[in-house]
């Protein structure tokens, strides 16, 4: 498997890519194409995606269109396909080869399981065409309760676009990705019985406009068997979370350099055993801890929270709460931070505050206290 990249580069797709085949979809097997007579109406910026799969030169792979019916669709070949219409099936990608499916307003309501599911490829990239609006939503039941998501894909999975996309989830989880999944861009809507996007090695969000409404956690990335994977990284896009669990979790590491994150609702706002917020606008509502290192199954020593930029607000309900908690370091050394609440930090391990702009209730503060009330409290130290 090949390591994601935090961004992929936009480059032209030529008029003639676009020409593609009209296409007969059979259920359970690979489509078929015929000559086509006309040329695509999808307006879509392609992708390069190189840095998550080696050289893909979509050119010297065949471009396919396909109008969905309720028989659903079934790809085995590499190339790209312009996807249009509705259908109550699946699409279904099983190739050894690299697969780009354009959504080219498309409305897939699965009456079996995922909407899209992956079960091989090299790389999947779903691009949403420019002025579309698409429409995903999953079956309550299925055989197979292992493919959770909406979206689901084995592999590396890369979304882009301009355009729109609606995930609606009944069974689970809306978008899952079981190696590496990256958002690039598109307007993103997801809601869902549980979790709203799982990336397993990795969560990478580069740009975009994401709104998450999850009974579960919002975003994670959930691989705790294998030391370095279970990042979640957020470089960039306009994300808004509602959740009725953890808005933003890893099982590794969280690191945040750009963009816009507004937790509107959540128990803990952002958690990995390591945090590093180096940038970024956010805001986090959160009723246990706003910003927690805690251990988790692989990582439980090396825990801390490091703080060099960005404009964070957080605002604690009432209770045994933290805006700021780490079982491990907590390291300020730049960025505005603005925290409401009845204990503003707490940290078992060192806590210094070097840089930046920390205010408490209203109250600027210059030294770190664990368990800090309001500004009060005495110097240092771990809980009691």
């Amino acid at each position: 498997m090949k390591r994601l990249a935090l961004t992929a580069t936009a480059f032209a797709l030529s008029a003639s890519l676009l020409a593609g085949c009209a296409v007969t979809a059979t259920p359970g097997a690979a489509a078929t194409t015929e000559p086509a007579t006309t040329e695509s109406t999808a307006t879509a910026s392609s992708v390069d995606t190189s840095a998550i799969s080696g050289d893909i030169d979509w050119s010297a792979l065949p471009t396919t269109e396909v109008a969905l019916t309720d028989d659903g669709l079934t790809i085995t070949e590499a190339g790209t396909y312009v996807l249009s219409g509705s259908s109550t099936g699946q699409v279904i990608v099983d190739t050894d080869g690299a697969v780009r499916l354009i959504l080219d307003d498309v409305t897939i309501e699965s009456a079996d399981g995922a909407a899209i599911r992956v079960d091989n490829a090299e790389t999947t990239v779903i691009e949403l065409a420019d002025g579309t609006t698409n429409t995903v939503s999953d079956a309550s039941t299925r055989a197979d309760e292992e493919i959770d998501g909406t979206i689901y894909s084995a592999d590396d999975l890369l979304v882009t676009g301009s355009g729109a996309l609606v995930v609606a989830t009944s069974f689970a989880d809306g978008i899952v990705g079981k190696d590496d999944l990256t958002i690039e861009a598109g307007e993103i809507t997801v809601t869902s019985a549980d979790d709203g996007i799982r990336g397993t090695d990795s969560l990478t969000v580069t740009g975009g406009t994401i709104t998450i409404d999850a009974a579960g956690d919002g975003m994670k990335s959930t691989n705790d068997t294998d030391p370095g994977e279970g990042q979640l990284v957020i470089a960039g896009g306009d994300i808004t979370i509602t959740t009725g669990d953890d808005a933003v979790k890893a099982e590794q590491q969280v690191t945040i350099s750009d963009g816009s994150l507004d937790i509107v609702s959540s128990v803990e706002g952002i958690e990995a055993p390591v945090v590093v917020i180096e940038g970024g606008e956010i805001s986090i509502s959160a009723s246990d801890d706003g910003v927690n290192a805690a251990a988790s199954e692989i990582v439980t020593s090396g825990l801390s929270i490091t703080i060099s930029g960005g404009d964070l607000s957080i605002v604690m309900g009432s209770g045994d709460t933290d805006a700021i908690d780490s079982n491990g370091d907590l390291t300020i050394t730049g960025g505005t931070i603005d925290i409401t609440a009845q204990s503003a930090t707490d940290f078992d391990g060192t806590g210094t505050l070097t840089g930046g702009t920390l205010i408490v209730n209203g109250q600027q503060v210059t030294e770190l206290t664990s368990q800090m009330m309001g500004g009060g409290g005495g110097p240092g130290g771990g809980r009691p």
